[in-house]
């Protein structure tokens, strides 16, 4: 197991099962957050088969897998790296191949979602990779102070955007984090081009607060980049992702690994003056000074 990931986990208060995965110790979910955490352990309960695929019809996999390898390019060596909302784990099914000095735990508040994880990832988790259960407005890890402590990363994709404390969320993995350290953060973008076709097919286009099915969904906002800003002390960068990609347009052919248009995709991601109009994802990026 890498040196820092196993030392994080030496020095912590969590709980090994056996199903191979640590739990952390949860605080009582509020109504929402519970109402939230039924819908996505039915989801994660469902029998998967080919986990590709199925991620495929949600997220742009030649999409991600870009923008996790511009992030590892920022990871100096044997860097530890924190997935907070990590779900199956996807994005790292790679990493002993692309980084095989860097260690990484993918920690979520969905505990059937660790298993789909460990069935993906493999020999991967117990020696480059751990999986915890735990709160991401309550990390279980110590502040980013001493040279030992907290990570080198801090990675979420369309998490903090169903998190109701957005700001909490934020503070805690700037809190997480080494100085130096970089957070990077991607919600579902509010695009102009999106909202008028939601129109013309008179579809419900929703921006922010309670949906339906009853969880919270925020779209990534300027007032989120504000926060981010206030949290770690300085300008945000952004990145527009998945121009070509839209589930909820039933665009999706995009998403599958090895699609070509899926590769052109990824390469859209760094122009933001089109990506602004009609990405499907905004991220934001920090660093903790």
């Amino acid at each position: 197991m890498q040196f820092k990931l196993a030392s994080v986990l030496e020095r912590g208060a969590y709980v090994l099962g056996a199903d191979g995965i640590y739990s952390a110790g949860l605080p009582e979910p509020n109504m929402e957050q519970q109402r939230e955490l039924n819908l996505r352990r039915e989801i994660a309960d469902k029998h998967v088969g080919d986990y590709l695929t199925r991620i495929g019809h949600h997220h742009s996999i030649p999409v991600m897998d870009r923008e996790v390898a511009r992030f590892l390019a920022k990871m100096s060596d044997g860097a530890l790296i924190l997935d907070v909302g990590g779900c199956w784990g996807w994005h790292w099914r790679r990493l002993a191949a692309t980084r095989p000095d860097v260690g990484g735990i993918i920690l979520d508040f969905v505990r059937a979602n660790l298993l789909h994880a460990r069935s993906m990832l493999g020999p991967l988790v117990g020696t480059q990779v751990a999986l915890i259960h735990a709160d991401a407005t309550s990390l279980p890890f110590a502040d980013g102070i001493q040279p030992d402590d907290g990570f080198d990363g801090v990675w979420t994709v369309q998490v903090f955007q169903h998190i109701p404390n957005f700001t909490l969320a934020c503070r805690e993995a700037h809190r997480v984090l080494r100085h130096g350290g970089t957070f990077s953060n991607f919600s579902l973008n509010a695009t102009p081009l999106s909202r008028a076709i939601h129109a013309l097919l008179r579809r419900p286009y929703h921006k922010e607060g309670l949906l339906p099915q009853g969880f919270l969904l925020n779209r990534a906002s300027d007032a989120q980049r504000v926060i981010i800003a206030d949290v770690f002390d300085g300008a945000t960068t952004e990145r527009f992702t998945e121009c070509l990609f839209h589930p909820d347009l039933r665009l999706t052919f995009t998403g599958r690994s090895g699609s070509l248009l899926g590769r052109l995709d990824a390469l859209l991601g760094g122009l933001p003056l089109v990506g602004r109009w009609i990405a499907r994802q905004r991220g934001f990026v920090a660093v903790k000074k």
